[in-house]
């Protein structure tokens, strides 16, 4: 079938080709979109079908560009490429891709439906290594830094018992490093510490918002920062996935209601 062209339509979307086969990937993001609603558990994968490249480019800048973008590395050593990631404007709809278009968009391979995309979830744990201070006997630089500190290993060992207590049901832990006294040396190993994260995210709803992995399933890092680059909050999560970055039930439900007003649109053109 000859794709038809939308005009002008909701949020700003522009004209874009639509297919009855790209129409029928729509419902079924809206189903799964539904189904999220009601069980507000695990991210669910709705099937592509036979999209062309081209169909799956119209998918993408219909589904537009959300608050929450970043990327997912594979582990050092582990094969497999980058994934690229970009929440839609309708949340708890995820674009997900294995390389960038030129203009640095998602170029799709499949999309995620749910409060987050599963690889993103984790499951907070502590380790041995995390509640001794972070930092492995042998990591040089341990004791150059060690004399300085006043409040870095309490505070990690903080994020490792909240770690080992987390449960599903509980909020999510905030340590504030803003907040609290740190010399230079409290912060260069807390920084240590949590590097090697493979999880970058960037939030345009909160502001200039980073939330990092890291290397300790669980523990991340969040930092806010002003127009100016100026550090606004630095806090470490315990979380399976932060508020930043999750859809709340309540994103959902709005979006649900967006969407069903978005397909409607869609429906009128191909009818």
């Amino acid at each position: 079938m000859k794709g038809r062209v939308f005009p002008e339509g909701p949020e700003g979307i522009g004209r874009e080709p639509v297919t009855r086969d790209l129409f029928a990937v729509l419902e079924r993001v809206g189903a799964a979109l539904e189904r999220a609603g009601e069980d507000r558990g695990g991210s669910q994968r709705p099937d592509l079908g036979t999209l062309t490249p081209e169909e799956r480019l119209s998918l993408v800048t219909l589904l537009g560009e959300g608050e929450i973008s970043g990327t997912v590395r594979p582990w050092a050593g582990e094969e497999g490429e980058t994934l690229y990631l970009r929440e839609s404007i309708h949340p708890g709809i995820w674009l997900m891709g294995v390389r960038p278009e030129r203009d640095g968009g998602v170029r799709l391979t499949h999309i995620e439906v749910g409060r987050a995309p599963g690889i993103l979830v984790q499951t907070p744990s502590s380790s041995p290594l995390l509640e001794s201070g972070g930092l492995a006997p042998d990591d040089p630089e341990a004791d150059r830094l060690r004399p300085g500190l006043m409040n870095a290993l309490p505070l990690l060992q903080e994020a490792a018992h909240h770690l080992a207590d987390h449960s599903p049901d509980r909020k999510n832990h905030r340590i504030f490093l803003n907040k609290l006294p740190l010399s230079e040396e409290d912060s260069r190993w807390i920084d240590r510490v949590c590097a090697g994260g493979r999880i970058a995210l960037s939030s345009k709803g909160y502001g200039d918002c980073q939330v990092l992995s890291t290397g300790f399933p669980g523990l991340w890092r969040v930092l806010y920062k002003n127009p100016e680059g100026v550090p606004l909050l630095d806090a470490l999560s315990v979380a399976a996935i932060p508020d930043e970055v999750a859809a709340a039930p309540e994103d959902l439900s709005q979006s649900l209601a967006d969407y069903r007003n978005f397909l409607e649109w869609v429906a009128r053109d191909l009818s």
